[in-house]
């Protein structure tokens, strides 16, 4: 089970995961947030992974997806690290996105 949580603030689309991002519900993050960035045009986004147990190549697949869309935006991409070392282990092929420590020192550097 994927659950989603979103929140703009300032420009910045925050999005935290939690459960498990894989083939099953990939499809969530694309409805809910891969739309949402199309169909508004957000620029900067933050993903905040810390309570995603697990994620597969479909799960990084839809993440970068996401990404990209913020880079055609003329856009920045960031990700709030995980705890869990198999959903680090799968992220670390993400080139296009930065790590963060947490949200915060996320929002600092887009503002800065």
């Amino acid at each position: 089970m994927l659950d989603i949580d979103i929140e703009a603030v300032r420009g910045i689309l925050f999005v935290r995961l939690n459960g498990v991002l894989d083939r099953q519900n990939t499809f969530k993050l694309n409805n809910e947030v891969t739309q949402l960035l199309k169909k508004i045009g957000i620029k900067n986004i933050v993903f905040n992974i810390d309570g995603l147990e697990s994620i597969d190549k479909y799960g990084v697949k839809a993440l970068r997806n996401s990404f990209k869309i913020c880079q055609n935006n003329q856009g920045r991409s960031f990700l709030c690290t995980s705890k869990h070392e198999t959903t680090l282990d799968k992220i670390k092929e993400l080139k296009e996105v930065e790590l963060v420590s947490d949200e915060l020192a996320a929002a600092n550097m887009i503002n800065s």
